[in-house]
């Protein structure tokens, strides 16, 4: 199981503005380290040096282990951390003393107020989100992946639940945002894409192609990988709306977003249901609040 990232929130309102597409320099980042992954895995092992012959070949452990050390990461996500610490990508970066948090208090939102780490805003495709997400999707993700592995889906749902209003979000945050819950689902998705072993896990009729394969005894990347095959508009805070502890938090977000985008709040931004439904199907509810920023503590207040 891969260690937890530390939690950071978005403010996908202040200062929002048209931002240029990430996409394809984010794509072309991720396909690096899953070739060096691949790279990393196909090394003879040091057992293998001592042997003759590698028995240990297009081992499934050496890979994962060598995908985790590559993707994830512990304190915060590796490809989060690139996107932050980027002088030269198009991002929205809002220090939490203009956020749509500042007025927050330590006793309502400690890790908020004690770290003042926001993400940044970034565009992928279309859609407008946090580079948190990013360390949801390959860490928070691979242990959604886990569970699922062990005991199914509804085991990893209750999990993403468990995090997300426990340690990950409400709990310590005061926030509980449903659009973490999308990243972590589309990262199941991504981790179970790379042997593909089993069916898409939302749409359990597709075949998956694997992003790698094993050939005469060598792991082999057989294709790329494109953000916008799992970014949709759910990942957006602005589209897909958090829950607060309680009615001061929510009120207090609230007179912010309306200031922050011209008497608006959330949703900012409507967003195409009918496509979201023919995504996730039953589990669009469970993930997913169109409804406005509420208060009220739990999963699918």
């Amino acid at each position: 199981m891969i260690g937890f990232t530390m939690a950071a929130e978005v403010d996908s309102f202040t200062n929002r503005h048209p931002l240029q597409d990430s996409a394809p320099f984010l794509d072309q980042v991720v396909n690096v380290w899953l070739e060096e992954a691949v790279i990393e895995a196909n090394r003879p092992s040091l057992i293998s040096g001592l042997l003759e012959s590698d028995s240990r070949t297009c081992d499934e452990t050496r890979l994962m282990d060598a995908l985790k050390a590559r993707l994830a990461g512990y304190l915060i996500g590796q490809l989060e951390d690139f996107v932050d610490q980027s002088t030269w990508l198009d991002t929205i970066h809002t220090p939490f003393e203009k956020s749509i948090y500042r007025d927050f208090d330590f006793s309502e939102s400690p890790t908020v107020v004690l770290t003042k780490r926001l993400a940044a805003l970034v565009r992928i495709g279309s859609v407008y989100l946090g580079s948190d997400k990013l360390g949801h999707f390959f860490t928070e993700g691979h242990t959604y992946f886990e569970h699922y592995l062990e005991k199914g889906e509804q085991s990893a749902l209750d999990y993403g639940e468990l995090m997300e209003s426990s340690f990950y979000g409400e709990l310590t945050t005061g926030i509980f945002s449903y659009a973490d819950l999308v990243a972590n689902l589309n990262c199941l998705r991504f981790w179970n894409s790379i042997l593909a072993r089993k069916p898409d896990p939302i749409q359990n009729t597709v075949t998956v192609r694997p992003y790698i394969g094993c050939t005469n005894g060598k792991w082999k990347r057989l294709r790329e990988f494109h953000w916008t095959d799992y970014v949709d508009p759910a990942w957006d805070e602005a589209v897909n709306c958090n829950i607060f502890a309680n009615e001061i938090l929510l009120e207090k977000v609230n007179v912010r977003i309306a200031r922050a985008s011209g008497g608006k709040g959330c949703l900012l931004i409507a967003a195409d249901k009918e496509a979201l439904q023919q995504k996730y199907h039953d589990l669009l509810p469970l993930i997913f609040n169109p409804g406005g920023s509420q208060a009220g503590l739990g999963f699918n207040s």
